[in-house]
């Protein structure tokens, strides 16, 4: 569950009340079993997804679904996310259902990026699903497949007969970084899907209300590119452009350090990349040498 609010005047707050309220009462006359909050948070719902005839113009919903491939294929317990709200895998497979991405298809109107990882969670690449079609065609452009002797034959691969199915060479990665302000189309997928939320210390607000920030200041010479940039919402991109005493330092996987004035630095990672593993302990000795 999640709750939806509006700043508005007291007079127009109390109007749109007794709107969804009367309506509400209506229903519960017509023989609506539910309860009457219940019936108000629907027709609250159908307002502003059906306006019906009040002369607005349609609108596209749009739902970011994030989520593991073992877990939509049911051999994970690991769920995901919907406009960076928490959902368990088995409502994550329903939801896919429902609006017609069952078996990873692209919704109508809509799009499927997959979000390419390394075991450790490191965000590697972004990809839509043509994408990602085009470059597994394509293989590695410095060892391409040879297809009079495949892999798969008599014929293994060596230093004559290469085969792109056991090169490890990399074929994409991280958006280009660009020589302007703004980041290309290609960043903002790859770090909205990396960060999902503003990456301040404890706040957590929606990449869909949150700006992409640069880490090192594009005025003062820092570059356009995914390792220099993340998620922050509105007051904490203003906080970092505007307040002083505060640093920023972020490492090429994502993980950011936020100094605040006392000194104190928190760490923040993106979701779902594990924390480095911590150093082997130093061999101690079995006993204590003798005192002689």
């Amino acid at each position: 569950m999640a709750t939806l609010s509006t700043d508005l005047p007291v007079a127009e707050a109390a109007a749109c009340y007794d709107v969804i309220d009367q309506l509400a009462a209506m229903a519960k006359a017509d023989g609506d079993p539910r309860p009457i909050g219940a019936i108000r948070a629907a027709i609250h719902a159908m307002l502003i997804l059906r306006p019906a005839d009040s002369g607005l113009p349609g609108v596209t919903v749009n739902l970011a679904v994030s989520a593991a491939l073992e877990g939509l294929a049911g051999t994970s317990t690991r769920g995901g996310e919907v406009n960076g709200l928490g959902l368990s895998a088995a409502q994550l497979r329903d939801l896919l259902r429902r609006v017609g991405a069952l078996g990873l298809q692209t919704p109508e109107g809509g799009t499927l990026t997959f979000a390419l990882t390394d075991p450790n969670g490191r965000l590697l690449a972004t990809l839509s699903a043509a994408e990602l079609a085009r470059l597994a065609a394509r293989g590695c452009p410095d060892h391409p497949a040879d297809t009079d002797h495949p892999a798969d034959t008599d014929h293994p691969a060596d230093a004559d007969h290469p085969a792109d199915a056991e090169c490890s060479c990399a074929v994409t990665g991280m958006p280009p970084p660009t020589g302007s302000y703004e980041p290309t189309s290609a960043q903002r997928r790859f770090v909205k899907t990396r960060d999902r939320r503003c990456r301040f210390p404890n706040c957590g607000q929606r990449v869909g209300w949150a700006d992409l920030d640069h880490v090192v200041a594009h005025a003062r010479g820092g570059a356009t590119t995914c390792s220099n940039l993340c998620c922050a919402c509105r007051s904490h991109h203003r906080l970092k452009t505007f307040a002083r005493g505060w640093t920023f330092r972020m490492d090429p996987d994502g993980t950011l350090y936020v100094t605040s004035p006392s000194g104190i630095t928190r760490t923040t990672r993106p979701p779902g990349l594990r924390p480095p593993e911590p150093e082997p302990p130093q061999d101690q000795p079995a006993d204590d040498p003798a005192p002689f």
